[in-house]
């Protein structure tokens, strides 16, 4: 069985996950994407998730009513247009999955900067609303593990 392990991870000041971020360069299996990162959110005791595939993004919560993952649920979803997206980093160039990955990084860091979402669409408005925006305020946004590994393989 595949182990899945986040893109991004979102850390509080003592450690904790406080999101855990997937991020699929195309709109993949979304049916598989959820599932894997419920089995993600559940092995790190994170109790919210975000799975972004090309310009769709999900919002999943553990609303904690049951053990091993099982009350974790979608409830979210909008589209991120690119347009939003910043320019990737230059030593991702061409390598589009990782580029993809670092441009989303970079957007969530600029949004916790900023805290402005006055320019997005309603529904990515809404599916990052307070809640979402005071859990990146308080973390840092990383990398959950070295890209130029990923790279190499």
């Amino acid at each position: 069985m595949k182990t899945a392990h986040p893109d991004i991870i979102v850390v509080g000041p003592d450690g904790e996950y406080l999101i855990v971020v997937e991020v699929k360069l195309g709109d993949s299996d979304s049916r598989q994407n959820v599932i894997d990162l419920k089995q993600l959110m559940a092995s790190t005791g994170c109790s919210v998730g975000l799975s972004i595939s090309g310009e769709r993004v999900l919002l999943l919560r553990d609303s904690l009513e049951k053990s091993y993952g099982e009350s974790i649920d979608v409830v979210g979803e909008a589209r991120l247009p690119e347009s939003l997206l910043p320019p990737a980093d230059e030593r991702w160039r061409g390598v589009k999955g990782l580029e993809f990955e670092s441009r989303v990084q970079k957007w969530l860091e600029k949004l916790k900067l900023t805290a402005n979402l006055e320019s997005f669409p309603g529904d990515l408005r809404e599916l990052f609303g307070e809640p979402i925006m005071s859990l990146l305020r308080l973390g840092e946004i990383r990398a959950a593990g070295p890209r130029w590994s990923r790279v190499a393989s």
